[in-house]
């Protein structure tokens, strides 16, 4: 009766001991390991969703920077606003463009007078709509991008050599063939993208009322 008692006696306190121990390292691991999984997929989420953002931001520019047009405009106090500003007004970069659409068949151009600007680490796209602005004119605004550190944009000749402020009124001035904008995100960093522009925006200097006209025309 001693010999099967013995036999079949149960497990001691060292042993219980010993395996909590075993299954409290295997579960401190597994934790960890399963809270790094975690982490990197919520990081590579957002890294793809910036970039997908980044995209699109491209995208949108490549469309109106490729529909550039020598079109002169007036601001809302009626100063003449030329064909492109960069620098030095209230947007880094403002111009004309063409390919408006018009789906609804509204009475209006198909030229468009478009903007960008960084307020508080937020890239925005405005534009308006009519072309020479009234003091009432509403601007629209549409957010872009969030979490931008810093935001350039320079204008390239045929060498390569750049220029970040437009109109410069020097008569034997041609416009730059391409446009370079540099954009620094806290989540991707810097990254360039060059937008070369069509033969009608490189002939840009001041534009005249008669290229006004022929635009307006077109439309």
């Amino acid at each position: 009766m001693n010999k099967r008692n013995h036999e079949h006696h149960g497990f001691t306190l060292l042993e219980v001991l010993v395996a909590m121990s075993i299954f409290a390292v295997i579960g401190l691991g597994a934790n960890k390991m399963l809270r790094t999984i975690i982490d990197t997929r919520e990081i590579t989420q957002s890294s793809n969703q910036a970039i997908n953002s980044l995209v699109r931001v491209f995208s949108m520019m490549d469309r109106d920077f490729s529909q550039m047009v020598p079109r002169q405009v007036r601001d809302e106090y009626g100063e003449p606003l030329q064909p492109l500003v960069v620098g030095t007004g209230k947007y880094y970069v403002e111009f004309s463009r063409t390919g408006w659409s018009n789906p609804t068949g509204r009475q209006r151009s198909i030229l468009q007078r478009v903007a960008y600007q960084v307020d508080d680490g937020q890239l925005s796209r405005h534009f308006w709509l009519v072309l020479d602005r009234a003091e009432d004119s509403e601007v629209i605004t549409q957010k872009l991008l969030t979490g931008v550190e810093n935001f350039r944009i320079s204008l390239l000749n045929e060498e390569g050599e750049g220029t970040d402020v437009w109109p410069v009124f020097e008569s034997d001035l041609v416009m730059p063939v391409a446009i370079e904008v540099i954009l620094e995100t806290k989540m991707l960093g810097e990254v360039r993208r060059v937008f070369v522009l069509p033969l009608q925006a490189r002939l840009i200097r001041t534009a005249g009322s008669e290229e006004n006209s022929a635009l307006e025309n077109s439309g």
